[in-house]
């Protein structure tokens, strides 16, 4: 069998190189490369992609091999309750260099006044300032480094303060990730001294825009590529998978120009606003929040993977509750919005061709936990005048998680640093010491989990109740229906 190349595209065009792209996973492959592909045919717009790789390693075949072409497979619950698939072979990727072999094309890339975009994916870790990266270094090591020298390339060598700029569109998943990368590459203009002209530059001619991404990306389908490709009709080992839903929140502050690269006109999964707080706190909250608030009760259940979960009408129904009393109520965006993003968070969990396994999602989960759910819980706990039931419950499913305290925990070891681990162990021998009560308030209680003391009587009271639920008997499942409609509110 053929191994993909242009020849799949079937006479689609091949576009002009005008976007840089920092990262070749999985997920800008199957978000960014696959909107500005389907951008590409719909609004006859011509921007092609040249993909850099930042370090070595990283996914084991190169684009090059295939003419830069791929295939996405998206697949999910369609609206309609049925399962979709559709493929699509990507035509926007022209070429793959890599930053370490080939640190001397990449800087040629910034000769070139055609490309206009820089996007990337370097990881959370990846926008860092590190002071070791010198200006001299082939090539230096951190991205925004990177990203500084190819700035003072492209100031250099087309014409200084009146070289034309970058549009930086990063996707990492960190708060206001192009404010972060600018602060950083700052960082290195002063250290590196590369001047006041220079750095107004930076300033005047290059536009950072925060996003927000969300889809999720499985990647390659190992268990059943064979199959795949059968259907296909020719050989791709950078095929990735990824769900139906694909959103993407640009943020142009006032004072921004406008996006050179046309990706909403087309596009209802792309949308434009001047402050994107309220759809990341939406997504957090929702999408991250109903993970991390079924997880440990899921793990506990002994149901391994979310769409596993779903199937369980008292999980469904408790994870609906907790979301329609105790998150939703509690987020700045309009309610009509909300719902409907809430409903296509469940149609996500439910979807057939992802196995996304809790163990996985577990990783960090008291972090998480602190992240993604304690400001509705604080604010559902300061509205209602008592501490939220459903995820009191879960406050505690965690605490048993993490002390492995669970039939069948040997194989679902808590997945953490072992600093945190270890408090853990300290609260289950307050525990046998002096009591449950005393360890629920030994947990609360630790500023390094919370931020604060949450250990109020009235939480440590629900958390050892929910604690001695969780316990006493066998925990299944269904058993979550006993805790919900023990309060009428929940």
């Amino acid at each position: 069998m053929q191994r993909i190349n242009q020849s799949q595209l079937e006479g689609r065009p091949r576009p002009s190189e005008r976007v840089i792209q920092f990262g070749e996973g999985n997920f800008l492959r199957a978000f960014m490369d696959w909107k500005i592909d389907r951008m590409n045919e719909a609004t006859g717009s011509d921007y092609g992609i040249v993909v850099v790789r930042p370090i070595d390693g990283g996914i084991p075949h190169s684009l090059n091999d295939s003419d830069g072409v791929y295939t996405v497979l998206s697949r999910g619950v369609g609206s309609d309750g049925k399962a979709v698939s559709e493929s699509r072979a990507i035509a926007a990727v022209r070429r793959e260099l890599s930053a370490v072999a080939d640190w001397n094309d990449v800087l040629a890339l910034a000769h070139n006044p055609d490309i206009s975009v820089v996007i990337s994916n370097t990881t959370e870790a990846g926008i860092t300032y590190s002071p070791d990266c010198q200006r001299d270094d082939a090539p230096p090591a951190t991205f925004p480094a990177k990203v500084t020298r190819l700035l003072l390339e492209r100031f250099d060598t087309l014409g200084g303060s009146e070289a034309p700029g970058f549009q930086f569109l990063p996707c990492e998943l960190i708060d206001h990730n192009a404010d972060e990368l600018k602060r950083c590459v700052l960082a290195y203009a002063d250290q590196w001294q590369l001047g006041a002209d220079f750095i107004d530059w930076v300033h005047s001619a290059n536009a950072f825009y925060n996003t927000l991404v969300d889809r999720i990306v499985p990647g390659f389908p190992r268990d059943e590529i064979n199959e795949i490709e059968e259907s296909l009709g020719y050989r791709d080992p950078l095929l990735v998978t990824a769900e139906l839903f694909h959103f993407l929140v640009i943020e142009q502050r006032e004072g921004q120009p406008d996006l050179k690269i046309p990706m909403a006109e087309a596009d209802e999964g792309t949308i434009i606003v001047p402050n994107a707080d309220g759809y990341k706190e939406r997504k957090v909250a929702i999408l991250n929040g109903a993970h991390t608030g079924l997880c440990p009760l899921a793990l506990l259940g002994n149901s391994l993977a979310v769409r596993e979960t779903m199937q369980s009408a008292s999980a469904k129904a408790f994870l609906c509750a907790m979301l329609e009393t105790e998150i939703l109520p509690y987020l700045s965006l309009p309610r009509d919005e909300l719902e409907a993003f809430s409903a296509e968070v469940l149609r996500r969990f439910e979807n057939p061709f992802i196995l996304h396994r809790w163990h996985d999602i577990s990783l960090n989960g008291i972090a998480k936990f602190h992240t993604r759910n304690l400001p509705r819980f604080k604010a559902c706990w300061h509205d209602q005048g008592t501490p939220p039931r459903l995820m009191s419950l879960s406050l505690a499913a965690w605490l048993i998680f993490y002390q492995s305290d669970f039939a069948g925990s040997e194989t679902l070891p808590p997945r953490d640093d072992q600093e945190v681990i270890d408090h853990f162990d300290v609260f289950k021998k307050i525990g046998e010491q002096d009591g449950r009560k005393a360890m629920i308030r030994a947990y609360l209680t630790e500023e390094s989990f919370w931020g604060e003391s949450l250990a109020s009587d009235d939480l440590v009271a629900k958390v050892t109740e929910a604690h001695a639920f969780l316990t006493n008997h066998p925990f299944t499942l269904d058993r979550l229906d006993a805790w919900s409609t023990s309060n009428p509110s929940a």
